[in-house]
């Protein structure tokens, strides 16, 4: 059996076929064509190269021969034998499905355990038979011919055979002389008994020219050969795009940062970084060359104060990577230890009703040791040629930024407060709404802290409802992790309740769940699990970084403080005219002894308290004329003892000016704050007297008994807002002169323009749009209905009879149901 390939490239273009070059290299089995006045048909493009590479050919393993001459004679991936011995028990004992931690058939038992080539849902342990390439004893690119199209039929299969496909036969007379060529490569002969397969593999090329093809070509060769478990770039992150008012904000989750590299055992993740296009494919941001002079990196999306849009971990990698891209000369730039940030608002020269194309890629910071350079995430957007419909991957997004429909009241932080339920604690929680629409309505959040170290996690105390296949083999996936153990409740349709670690396990941080045989629930029924969850679980962002997960459209950053005295704080109450001067101190000065909280010394003019005998015996016989309350919110106020400690020679048992005071408080009762008054340096002496107030204040910082709790409210449409704002609908541009700069180029003739557009802007989200001459003609009638998000409807300027719109006045009238009309005008000159 001899394996062949026809192909008719035509590259150029589908009519420019005239002048087409081709050849081969059969040392990387690879064929390649060209055109020889590098020009492309009706495109000012410089066509490519293009080429088709054996990664894999036909394997012979009953010859007796090396074949591709590495090392091993009639391998086979059938065979039922680790040829290459490179099957590793550590890491390769997962099981049949390829997946490690699911407890299928084969996981676990010490020996590899092949899959089916054709079930991919059994693909087999990695580096065994079907899964390990290397495994096949390839004869490689043993022939090429290129005879002219004209009179060559892929029908005539004995001519085919005869003429084209013998192996040893290199045809090389088209290298020199272009025309309308098809190309035939062959690879064989091979034995191929019935009932028998024989695996290959071939790479699609493409290349700015030759050197950037073959690069190409040794590349993905590599990757092959590696089983496909080359250095690789982070998970892409989940990204969600908003559209704003001339701005867009992109916000993304966690799941990059965790990835491991197969090659290095590294969690080699470094940051994220942000491009933008008008262009799907991004093409207008491919501007970084090699030193081939080929268009090779992206050029990131430019903040406003003209700084890449690259957010990178602060450790020892930044600036420029130490490692060459092979045969690139180029390097990639790592970042500026800015900090991770998981979202962006973009707003410099975003247009309102442009379509814009955002990526977010994780990248990594590759191995020195290994010499493997960094490497990005894809960015891919799909462009379907025959419904012209745009495919987003996880981590693109296209995205036309509007103003929001007129009527629309944003969703907040209910009365933007956060209510403290319980603790002290002065440190902050800031919340930023990213996401409006996203909110939901009377959602309530808690906030708990933990100690050594302080972190913090957040609880959605919405219930989540989830109906589960329940299986008593397999744990089934609920649809949030990090679960509040304490909520989870198990229902079947009757009702009945059953119980954890006797009816079923759970494991809480990936939010799986599992029948336990001799339990009482059945395997293959569905259920109800209910419970409460964490989206922020054990977070150690206390310095108002930007590393949390984005929750519900808020962004939530905390800043902690650390233990000390509030000095700000630390007064004479603004209606006090004492000019003491007060020292406050820890107890003893020692910072072991300082407390949280809000004390008041309220001064009287009578004797109103006598000194604790806590500290010693002897210090209870001082009285003094003020009282020391504990006011610190969170707390119940209560009236605090004080030890007097007089100083001087002749003690009179009364406190007085020098004397230190010493605030009792805690479990146990101590020491904990001191304070003493002395008279000023300078000026009047007024002494404190009935009514004033002296506050000691501390930071306090989170701590274990503190709970927060806030609460969102949806954004929502109201009608009459929306009346008050229709005199604010206009149409933009006005007049439209030839072409308006927010109209897209043709998606797939990129050098021809796209369809005409005006946008009728800041509408209501739903209305009829009435388009008249000035002599009260209809040319259009446009029914608008929107998301709360977008405030504009375009019109290509063609007429209701599908006639280009004549250049002109023309009267717009929109009806807006239940809100009201609005008439306006625009001109059309072309």
């Amino acid at each position: 059996v001899i394996f062949g390939m026809w192909g008719d490239p035509h590259i150029g273009g589908p009519s420019d076929w005239s002048d087409d070059l081709s050849y081969f290299d059969e040392e990387i089995n690879m064929v390649y064509c060209w055109d020889e006045d590098g020009s492309a048909s009706g495109s000012a493009s410089r066509p490519g190269y293009f080429g088709y590479k054996f990664l894999e050919s036909p394997g012979n393993p009953y010859d007796q021969l090396d074949n591709d001459s590495d090392g091993m004679i009639d391998e086979s991936r059938s065979n039922g034998i680790d040829d290459d011995g490179d099957w590793d028990p550590e890491k390769d004992d997962v099981g049949v499905d390829g997946v490690p931690n699911t407890g299928d058939f084969g996981e676990g038992d010490g020996m590899p355990t092949a899959g089916d080539q054709f079930d991919i849902r059994q693909p087999g342990e990695p580096n065994y038979e079907w899964t390990d390439l290397d495994e096949s004893d390839m004869v490689g690119l043993t022939g090429f011919s290129s005879p002219p199209f004209s009179g060559t039929t892929i029908a005539d299969d004995q001519r085919v055979f005869d003429d084209f496909l013998q192996p040893g036969v290199f045809d090389s007379a088209n290298a020199t002389q272009s025309g309308d060529y098809v190309f035939i490569y062959s690879s064989g002969p091979i034995s191929l008994p019935a009932g028998e397969s024989r695996r290959f593999s071939i790479a699609l090329l493409i290349g700015e020219d030759y050197d950037d093809l073959t690069l190409n070509a040794i590349t993905s060769q590599d990757i092959y050969e590696r089983n496909y478990q080359f250095a690789k770039p982070p998970e892409k992150p989940n990204v969600t795009a908003v559209a704003g008012d001339q701005k867009v904000t992109l916000y993304w989750d966690h799941i990059a940062e965790e990835s491991l590299d197969p090659i290095s055992q590294e969690y080699d993740f470094e940051g994220y970084v942000i491009y933008r296009s008008t262009h799907p494919q991004f093409l207008d941001q491919q501007t970084i060359t090699d030193v081939n002079g080929s268009k090779f990196l992206f050029e990131p999306l430019k903040m406003f104060n003209g700084a890449p849009a690259r957010f990178d971990l602060d450790n020892d990698y930044y600036g420029m990577s130490d490692v060459v891209y092979p045969g690139r000369g180029a390097y990639y730039t790592l970042g500026d230890n800015t900090g991770l940030v998981h979202s962006y608002i973009d707003s410099n020269n975003v247009m309102n009703g442009q379509n814009y194309y955002y990526a977010v890629v994780s990248y990594d910071h590759g191995s020195k040791e290994l010499q493997i350079p960094p490497s990005e995430c894809s960015k891919t957007i799909t462009l379907n040629p025959t419904t012209n419909e745009l495919i987003t991957d996880v981590n693109t997004v296209r995205v036309i930024p509007s103003s929001p429909s007129i009527g629309v009241i944003s969703g907040d932080i209910k009365d933007n407060i956060i209510t403290h339920k319980a603790g002290v604690t002065t440190g902050e929680i800031f919340l930023d709404i990213i996401d409006p629409y996203s909110l939901e309505e009377e959602n309530e959040f808690e906030i708990t802290f933990l100690e050594s170290p302080t972190r913090y996690s957040i609880k959605d105390l919405k219930p989540v409802d989830d109906i589960i296949n329940i299986s008593l083999s397999q744990f089934r996936q609920l649809s949030q992790p990090n679960i509040d153990i304490g909520s989870i409740s198990v229902r079947d349709e009757e009702g009945n309740s059953y119980d954890l670690d006797y009816d079923f396990e759970l494991i809480t941080d990936l939010g799986k769940i599992k029948g336990l045989s001799g339990g009482n629930l059945i395997d293959g029924e569905t259920y109800l699990i209910s419970y409460l969850y964490y989206p922020i679980i054990n977070s150690k962002a206390v310095n108002l970084e930007e590393t949390n997960p984005i929750v519900d459209g808020v962004k939530i950053r905390a800043k902690d403080v650390a233990l000390s005295l509030n000095e700000q704080n630390t007064k004479w109450s603004t209606s006090s005219s004492c000019t003491w001067d007060p020292v406050v101190i820890p107890f003893n000065g020692a910072d072991q002894f300082m407390y949280p909280g809000l004390y008041e010394v309220r001064f009287f003019n009578d004797i109103v308290d006598t000194s604790s005998t806590e500290l010693h015996p002897s210090f209870g016989n001082s009285r003094m004329n003020f009282e020391v309350w504990d006011v610190t919110p969170g707390r119940i106020p209560v009236k605090e003892e004080v030890t007097i400690i007089e100083e001087g020679s002749n003690p009179d048992s009364l406190w007085s000016l020098g004397d230190r005071a010493i605030i009792m408080d805690g479990d146990p009762l101590g020491g904990k704050w001191e304070f003493t008054f002395t008279l000023p340096d300078s000026g009047d002496t007024i002494s404190a007297s009935d009514g004033d107030v002296f506050f000691i204040d501390t930071h306090r910082p989170f701590a274990a008994d503190d709970t927060l709790i806030f609460t969102t409210r949806s954004t929502k449409y109201d009608n009459d807002v929306a009346k008050r704002k229709l005199d604010s609908i206009y149409v933009v541009p006005n007049p439209y002169v030839v072409t308006n700069v927010l109209e897209q180029l043709d998606l797939q003739n990129p050098m021809d323009r796209g369809p005409r557009k005006i946008y009728f802007t800041n509408l209501p989200k739903e209305c009829i749009i009435s388009i008249y001459s000035v002599s009260g003609d209809l040319v259009e009638t446009i029914h608008h209905s929107s998301d709360m998000d977008n405030s504009q409807e375009h019109w290509d300027l063609t007429t209701k009879d599908n006639f280009p719109l004549a250049y002109g006045v023309y009267i717009f009238h929109v009806d807006a149901p239940g809100i009201g009309e609005k008439l306006g005008r625009f001109a059309v000159i072309k």
